[in-house]
Protein backbone atom coordinates (compact mmCIF):
# COMPACT_ATOMS: atom_id res chain seq x y z
CA UNK A 1 0.00 0.00 0.00
CA UNK A 2 2.96 2.41 0.97
CA UNK A 3 4.41 1.97 -2.54
CA UNK A 4 1.12 2.66 -4.07
CA UNK A 5 0.42 6.21 -2.16
CA UNK A 6 4.45 7.40 -2.96
CA UNK A 7 3.73 7.53 -6.60
CA UNK A 8 0.04 9.07 -6.74
CA UNK A 9 1.17 11.74 -4.08
CA UNK A 10 4.04 12.70 -6.74
CA UNK A 11 1.57 12.58 -9.30
CA UNK A 12 -0.73 15.02 -7.59
CA UNK A 13 2.29 17.35 -6.34
CA UNK A 14 2.72 17.77 -10.45
CA UNK A 15 -0.52 18.22 -11.51
CA UNK A 16 -1.26 20.69 -8.69
CA UNK A 17 2.33 22.20 -9.49
CA UNK A 18 0.84 22.70 -13.12
CA UNK A 19 -2.12 24.14 -12.33
CA UNK A 20 -0.70 27.14 -10.41
CA UNK A 21 1.61 27.76 -13.07
CA UNK A 22 -1.17 27.48 -15.69
CA UNK A 23 -2.78 30.55 -14.10
CA UNK A 24 -2.68 33.38 -16.28
CA UNK A 25 -0.69 36.42 -15.08
CA UNK A 26 -2.52 39.48 -15.09
CA UNK A 27 -1.39 41.96 -17.84
CA UNK A 28 -1.53 45.40 -16.49
CA UNK A 29 -2.01 48.60 -18.58
CA UNK A 30 1.54 51.02 -18.44
CA UNK A 31 0.60 54.47 -17.75
CA UNK A 32 0.05 56.66 -20.08
CA UNK A 33 -2.40 58.61 -22.28
CA UNK A 34 -4.43 55.83 -23.25
CA UNK A 35 -4.54 54.17 -19.57
CA UNK A 36 -5.68 57.98 -18.63
CA UNK A 37 -8.41 58.02 -21.40
CA UNK A 38 -9.46 54.79 -19.47
CA UNK A 39 -9.80 55.64 -15.97
CA UNK A 40 -11.45 59.18 -17.30
CA UNK A 41 -14.30 56.78 -17.84
CA UNK A 42 -13.98 54.63 -15.11
CA UNK A 43 -13.43 57.22 -12.64
CA UNK A 44 -17.08 58.57 -13.89
CA UNK A 45 -18.55 55.19 -13.19
CA UNK A 46 -17.75 54.27 -9.64
CA UNK A 47 -18.92 57.89 -8.53
CA UNK A 48 -22.08 56.38 -10.43
CA UNK A 49 -22.04 53.06 -8.60
CA UNK A 50 -21.12 54.31 -5.10
CA UNK A 51 -23.53 57.37 -5.43
CA UNK A 52 -26.40 54.78 -6.48
CA UNK A 53 -25.27 52.38 -3.77
CA UNK A 54 -25.67 55.01 -1.35
CA UNK A 55 -28.80 56.73 -2.04
CA UNK A 56 -29.91 52.73 -3.35
CA UNK A 57 -31.03 55.02 -6.55
CA UNK A 58 -30.99 51.97 -9.65
CA UNK A 59 -31.21 54.79 -12.14
CA UNK A 60 -27.60 55.94 -10.87
CA UNK A 61 -26.42 52.74 -10.25
CA UNK A 62 -26.68 51.46 -13.46
CA UNK A 63 -26.71 54.40 -16.06
CA UNK A 64 -23.54 53.46 -17.50
CA UNK A 65 -24.40 49.49 -17.84
CA UNK A 66 -24.38 48.15 -21.30
CA UNK A 67 -27.86 46.31 -22.31
CA UNK A 68 -26.22 42.88 -21.37
CA UNK A 69 -25.44 44.46 -17.90
CA UNK A 70 -28.83 45.59 -17.31
CA UNK A 71 -30.40 42.46 -18.47
CA UNK A 72 -27.48 40.08 -16.20
CA UNK A 73 -28.27 42.43 -13.30
CA UNK A 74 -32.09 43.45 -12.73
CA UNK A 75 -33.20 46.41 -10.66
CA UNK A 76 -34.27 43.58 -8.36
CA UNK A 77 -30.95 42.80 -7.93
CA UNK A 78 -29.41 45.92 -7.91
CA UNK A 79 -31.93 46.51 -5.00
CA UNK A 80 -30.35 43.45 -3.22
CA UNK A 81 -26.92 44.81 -3.51
CA UNK A 82 -27.89 47.94 -1.84
CA UNK A 83 -29.49 46.47 1.01
CA UNK A 84 -26.66 44.13 1.83
CA UNK A 85 -23.85 47.12 1.16
CA UNK A 86 -26.13 49.31 3.20
CA UNK A 87 -24.33 48.45 6.62
CA UNK A 88 -20.83 49.73 5.48
CA UNK A 89 -22.42 53.55 5.51
CA UNK A 90 -21.21 55.81 2.56
CA UNK A 91 -17.40 55.69 0.96
CA UNK A 92 -14.83 57.60 2.63
CA UNK A 93 -12.23 57.43 0.14
CA UNK A 94 -11.86 55.82 -3.74
CA UNK A 95 -8.40 54.93 -4.71
CA UNK A 96 -7.35 53.47 -8.34
CA UNK A 97 -5.88 50.17 -7.80
CA UNK A 98 -5.09 49.03 -11.15
CA UNK A 99 -6.02 48.34 -14.60
CA UNK A 100 -5.60 45.26 -16.29
CA UNK A 101 -5.81 44.31 -20.23
CA UNK A 102 -8.51 41.05 -20.37
CA UNK A 103 -8.62 40.27 -24.14
CA UNK A 104 -11.35 42.42 -25.27
CA UNK A 105 -11.67 44.08 -22.19
CA UNK A 106 -10.54 46.44 -19.26
CA UNK A 107 -10.63 45.59 -15.70
CA UNK A 108 -10.09 48.87 -14.02
CA UNK A 109 -10.12 48.21 -9.80
CA UNK A 110 -10.74 50.75 -7.00
CA UNK A 111 -10.39 50.33 -3.11
CA UNK A 112 -12.92 52.12 -1.66
CA UNK A 113 -12.76 52.47 1.86
CA UNK A 114 -15.49 52.77 4.27
CA UNK A 115 -15.35 53.19 8.02
CA UNK A 116 -14.91 49.75 9.29
CA UNK A 117 -14.04 48.12 5.78
CA UNK A 118 -11.85 48.07 2.30
CA UNK A 119 -14.17 46.60 -0.54
CA UNK A 120 -12.20 46.27 -4.32
CA UNK A 121 -14.66 47.12 -6.78
CA UNK A 122 -13.70 45.60 -9.69
CA UNK A 123 -15.06 47.78 -13.12
CA UNK A 124 -15.11 45.89 -16.56
CA UNK A 125 -15.79 48.18 -20.01
CA UNK A 126 -15.26 47.10 -23.19
CA UNK A 127 -12.39 48.12 -25.03
CA UNK A 128 -14.36 49.39 -27.65
CA UNK A 129 -16.43 51.60 -25.42
CA UNK A 130 -14.55 52.54 -22.05
CA UNK A 131 -17.69 54.47 -20.61
CA UNK A 132 -20.00 50.92 -20.76
CA UNK A 133 -20.10 48.60 -17.69
CA UNK A 134 -20.16 45.14 -19.16
CA UNK A 135 -19.03 43.84 -15.48
CA UNK A 136 -18.78 44.76 -11.67
CA UNK A 137 -17.45 42.77 -9.16
CA UNK A 138 -16.68 43.50 -5.27
CA UNK A 139 -13.88 41.80 -4.05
Amino acid sequence: MKNIISPLLFILIILLTGCASAAATPVYVPEGPGRDAIIADTDVIIKDVLTGIENKDTEIFSKDFSDDMLTAMTESDQEKLFNQLEVLGNSESVELVNVQDITDNYAVRYKVAYADKVLIYRIVVSKADTSLVTGLWLE
